[in-house]
């Protein structure tokens, strides 16, 4: 009797243990996931080589209500060959269980010797809906976990590879289509010259689809915050590279 009570003890405070673990090891993860910090960041805009100007880009949060912007606009020599200027804007729910991306608005501005076209693109998440759906034209795409349009989807990559999350089935989003993204490369030690620091190390990690090849460059000592995105166009055959040019203000 004495030794089946002895026994009965024993696995009591070995599922007793097993829970306390378990409860500490789930607080951890809450308490330790990281966030993306507020930021505002400037980043050269090159094409075909050449410093076309600059893109400015920032996060704002309200708690877990988060606001990425990214403004460009080639400066006035520049105009001849870049007539394009662009906002954006995306709204994303963070906090320590994950990026969401809810909503994107784009004003795209174009100049022509004889006009100035100015065009809006928007695209929401209806999750009653389950869809992704753009208003201006009326389309619809399948409603995706891990979606994201073409500027925040460097900064999820950050976010989960911060919380040493999977990069599998992550979906790029535009206007046109809807594609998931494939990782040729992932987390790659290389080294870059920037403006601000030269033989900065980096994580490099290069993905794609039918669309476009994408490589960004993470710097480890900023919390993984890109320091450089190159975008290359397969059907319009062009190029384009976003290089940080200073340290960014995390002070917000």
């Amino acid at each position: 009797m004495a030794s089946v009570m002895m026994t009965s003890q024993k696995r009591f405070s070995n599922r007793l243990l097993l829970s306390l673990f378990a409860g500490i090891s789930i607080f951890s993860s809450s308490v330790f996931a990281e966030t993306l910090l507020p930021f505002k960041a400037t980043f050269n805009v090159r094409v075909f080589g050449f410093n076309v100007g600059e893109a400015r880009q920032s996060l704002s949060c309200r708690q877990q209500n988060c606001l990425l912007t990214s403004e460009a606009s080639p400066p006035r020599w520049a105009q001849r060959f870049i007539n394009e200027s662009a906002k954006e804007q995306i709204h994303l729910i963070q906090n320590d269980h994950e990026f969401k991306w809810l909503k994107y608005k784009k004003f795209l501005t174009r100049r022509y010797d004889d006009r100035t076209e100015h065009k809006t693109y928007t695209l929401v998440r209806d999750e009653t809906h389950k869809h992704i759906h753009y208003v201006e034209e009326n389309k619809n795409w399948p409603l995706r976990n891990l979606v994201y349009d073409p500027i925040s989807i460097a900064y999820a990559i950050q976010y989960r590879i911060l919380n040493h999350l999977p990069l599998n089935n992550l979906y790029l989003q535009d206007d046109k289509v809807q594609q998931k993204i494939i990782f040729s490369t992932q987390n790659k030690s290389d080294e870059i010259d920037l403006d601000f620091k030269d033989e900065l190390q980096t994580k490099r990690f290069e993905f794609h689809n039918d669309k476009m090849s994408i490589k960004l460059w993470l710097v480890p000592e900023m919390a993984y915050f890109p320091g450089q995105i190159q975008v290359e166009n397969k059907i319009e055959k062009r190029t384009i590279t976003l290089e940080l040019n200073r340290v960014p203000d995390f002070s917000n």
